[in-house]
């Protein structure tokens, strides 16, 4: 299954955007033009049907509707998020539509409250959500959704489950290294790569085994003197990665996760977390801090990783790097850009409607050049001249 379309009104960067996607999406643009806020529309979603989680913590986990909210928004305040779902024949089966505002002030707090909610099976046609709709709901009973509601949403759980097991890495090394040095993040989701050792020694050790076997293949390739990487508990029986390196030593030396480098452990987490799941995953950025001849072959690599028993896998990725863009298994209809050209918000687009990409192509030139110029700030070259 896949998100096949996405829809946003008032999304933060986003006053208006609707675009599709395929199962692998490359999303290209400037620094702080929305790219991280666009995957964060579906992480919304993720988070209202997740256990433990609700419309209205969605929204407290993002500062409020006021922060959510576009800035360009004039005359229509309310936020929407839009979703067509395939299924694993590539069909559309499901369209989801939320939108929301907020209610309170004064005495009262601020609360999110829900304006439409809609969800509909493209499949049987049959609609299952169409709210308020006439009906006579509460101001507090529309400060929840349909579908976080475990005694309502049976009925069209798979379109739930979906959403709720799509994944987000954006792993930093130094987290993974100490855990302990900031807060666990909410409901159990690892964010930014706290808890994932913990995910490591949970997983079926056979399932465990083989996903790390393949990290050290591949990452053999990255790293010649490496002998072997492991999963292992130290002498108080908290499990590590450990890595054997070739040395004058006949038995090597050996580094636990705090001695690798950065690059090392965003590689063997990149890696694992596409193995891990059949659900969307979404990578922000994940080319940093890996050397650029890796870099140019992680297209390869998600491409080959999505392939699961039960179809492809979509794998959703945030980048500025040329070197990915540049590979050449690389099509048109993959990257979107996002523009930040005039005060109305971010817009973004397929490539394969820019005007000159079907030429720029045929001339064999790579994607990667015509969008890595869009994306460049236009006035970069005085970079150095500033006082």
């Amino acid at each position: 299954m896949r998100i096949s379309d996405i829809k946003l009104v008032n999304w933060k960067n986003f006053k208006k955007a609707e675009v599709a996607m395929q199962y692998r999406v490359f999303i290209a643009g400037p620094n702080a033009s929305g790219k991280s806020n666009f995957l964060d529309a579906i992480r919304f979603l993720s988070d209202i049907v997740r256990q433990g989680g609700s419309l209205q913590e969605a929204v407290e986990l993002r500062d409020g509707v006021s922060k959510i909210r576009c800035v360009a928004a004039r005359k229509n305040s309310d936020i929407t998020i839009g979703v067509i779902v395939n299924n694993n024949d590539d069909k559309p089966e499901w369209k989801y539509e939320l939108t929301f505002n907020q209610t309170g002030g004064g005495f009262a707090d601020l609360r999110a409250v829900l304006k439409k909610e809609y969800l509909k099976n493209l499949l049987s046609d049959e609609v299952f959500i169409d709210r308020p709709n006439g009906k006579n709901e509460s101001e507090y009973q529309l400060g929840f959704t349909y579908i976080e509601q475990a005694s309502i949403n049976e009925r069209f759980k798979t379109f739930v489950e979906f959403i709720g097991e799509i994944s987000y890495l954006h792993l930093i090394p130094q987290l993974v290294r100490d855990p302990k040095s900031f807060l666990k993040t909410t409901k159990g989701e690892d964010y930014y790569g706290r808890n994932f050792l913990e995910r490591v020694q949970t997983l079926n050790k056979k399932t465990s085994d083989a996903y790390i076997n393949r990290i050290a293949r591949s990452l053999k390739y990255a790293l010649p003197n490496l002998e072997k990487l492991e999963f292992v508990p130290d002498e108080m029986g908290v499990p590590h990665f450990e890595a054997t390196f070739k040395q004058w030593r006949s038995q090597g030396v050996k580094h636990q996760e705090k001695q690798f480098s950065d690059g090392t452990l965003r590689f063997i987490g990149l890696f694992w977390a596409l193995q891990d799941g059949t659900k969307p995953i979404l990578l922000e950025e994940p080319e940093l801090s890996l050397h650029s001849a890796i870099i140019m072959r992680l297209p390869d690599v998600i491409y080959k990783l999505q392939k699961k028993k039960n179809g492809r896998r979509q794998v959703i990725v945030t980048t500025h790097s040329h070197e990915i863009l540049n590979n050449s298994g690389i099509s048109a209809e993959e990257v979107l850009l996002i523009s930040t050209d005039g005060e109305e918000g971010s817009k973004i687009i397929s490539s394969v409607k820019l005007p000159e990409v079907r030429s720029y192509l045929q001339a064999g030139n790579t994607i990667g050049d015509l969008i890595i110029s869009r994306t460049a700030p236009k006035n970069i070259n005085q970079l150095t001249l500033f006082e």
